[in-house]
This record gives structure tokens, C-alpha cells and sequence, in this order.
């Protein structure tokens, strides 16, 4: 009989940043007939070896009789329950708490800077969203609903943000004309050769998580997954976390200020 399937979060902070073959080997014997079948790190797959280390907050999927792995799982952190509801009061929080950040305004000289309700609501969401990788027993939310949400949500406030600064940006194109088209250009690239030139001389970090931090720092999810397709492995996910997440709020509270000041010059 094929075994179970459960999800469990690891929580010890005896086993933060240990191997996999040094976690095994603590729990001992309270994991025979317990196999390791996938490691979840805030939200993304993480490559599986021997080495791989582990860290509060992970979600360790782990197959076998549910005797056992509730044995093991009682060494490691706490088993997470599957539901079908949304965690609507984590959800109606979240939404408030983005709304009155955006009223927030910060005057520097004659310039009045806001988030906005957008703006407020989106860097809500990526706190919400990271203390559910940190915390996955609160904010639950059916899979087909995420999905649902970051479709159309995501559209919506793209439009929304085009259209509510897209005459600014129309006397922008037709007063600056080419120089806007170039200095795009310029902009976009050469920060992503830039912090290539330093992550592999400074930093030295491996080419491959450097792909994904540079798709997760322009906010282009499709570049995440293009990555992962070329280097055939889910590795890259390892550097878009908190690139991407920097990345949307300077996306949001930049772009309608540099259009406007554009236009206004």
C-alpha cells in the first residue's frame, strides 16, 4: 500500500541550518520508514541532496505510514493540516493594514510622496506573503484561489497603474520622443550587467542563483521560470525571494514618480 503524503514545517531550531544527513541522523531511529520527498523554501522548491541544509521555516514533504512520520515530524516541527477555507481575517488584516500605510504621506520639500492604496496594499501583501513562508499555519488559501488572485489581481494593478499615469506618460513620449525609448533601454540594461559584472567578481555567488536574483529583481516572472527551464533545475528560485520583493515595491513608488517628473521636465 502506497504510503501517505503530509507536509511538515520544520520549527526546531535545533536542526536550523543542518543538513540533510545531519537531520536525519539527530532524529535517529524516529525516522525509519520515513523518506524525504520534496524540501519547500517560502514557497519555492529547493534541490534535494545530502547536503542540503535546513532551516526554520521550511516545509519538508515526507511519505510513509501515518504512524510513522507523525513519530518523526514530533523531531522536527509540526504537521501541516490541508484546508480548503481561506484565512479570511488574515486576509481582511492584511488588505487594512495596506490601505491606511498608503494614506501615509511623507513631505520632502514641496513634494508630497505616498504610497497610495496601491502601493500600500502591494507591500502588505508581500509582508503578508512572507510571514506565511516563515508561518505556513496561518493565511491558508486553496491553491485555485492563489492562482486566481495572482492572475487577475496582477493584471488589474498593472492596468490600473497604467492608466492612472498614462497621460503623464503619453506627454512624456511626445516630448521627450526617442531620448525616453534609449534611456529605457539604458535603464534596463545596464543595471542587469552591472550587478552581474558583481555578483560573479564580488560576491561570488554561482551563476546560476545570480540568473534568478537578476529575473526576480526585474519583476518578470515568466524570466524566473525561463531560468529554470535552461538550467533544467529548480536552483535559480534560490536568489528571487528578496530581489523580487525589492524590486515591486521600487517598481510601484518609483515609476509613476520618474513619468511625472519626466513630463513635468
Amino acid at each position: 500500500m502506497p504510503g501517505n503524503v503530509i507536509d511538515v514545517l520544520v520549527d526546531s531550531r535545533k536542526l536550523h541550518g543542518r543538513s540533510v544527513q545531519d537531520v536525519a541522523n539527530r532524529v535517529g531511529t524516529d525516522a525509519r520508514g520515513v523518506f524525504l520527498r520534496a524540501l519547500t523554501r517560502m514557497g519555492r522548491d529547493v534541490p534535494l541532496s545530502a547536503d542540503t541544509r535546513i532551516y526554520v521555516g521550511d516545509v519538508m514533504t515526507l511519505v510513509g505510514t501515518s504512524h510513522n512520520i507523525e513519530r518523526a515530524a514530533a523531531q522536527v516541527g509540526q504537521i501541516l493540516r490541508s484546508s480548503d477555507r481561506t484565512d479570511i481575517s488574515f486576509l481582511a488584516a492584511g488588505i487594512a493594514v495596506g490601505l491606511l500605510a498608503g494614506l501615509v504621506s511623507l513631505k520632502i520639500g514641496g513634494i508630497a510622496l505616498t504610497l497610495g492604496g496601491g502601493g500600500g496594499a502591494l507591500v502588505a501583501g508581500l509582508v503578508c506573503g512572507w510571514l506565511r513562508s516563515r508561518r505556513p499555519t496561518i493565511g491558508a488559501m486553496p491553491p485555485a484561489a492563489q492562482q486566481t488572485l495572482s492572475d487577475l489581481g496582477l493584471g488589474g494593478f498593472i492596468a490600473a497603474i497604467g492608466l492612472g499615469n498614462g497621460h503623464a506618460a503619453w506627454l512624456a513620449i511626445q516630448t521627450q520622443g526617442g531620448l525616453l525609448v534609449g534611456m529605457g533601454f539604458v535603464v534596463t540594461l545596464v543595471p542587469l550587467m552591472v550587478a552581474t559584472l558583481f555578483a560573479r567578481h564580488v560576491l561570488r555567488m554561482n551563476p546560476v542563483v545570480t540568473c534568478g536574483a537578476l529575473a526576480g529583481a526585474m519583476t518578470v516572472d515568466a524570466a524566473v521560470t525561463g531560468v529554470c527551464e535552461v538550467a533544467e533545475s529548480q536552483t535559480p528560485v534560490l536568489g528571487v525571494a528578496v530581489p523580487y520583493a525589492v524590486g515591486n515595491v521600487l517598481l510601484t513608488v518609483l515609476g509613476p514618480i520618474i513619468v511625472a517628473a519626466t513630463s513635468a521636465g
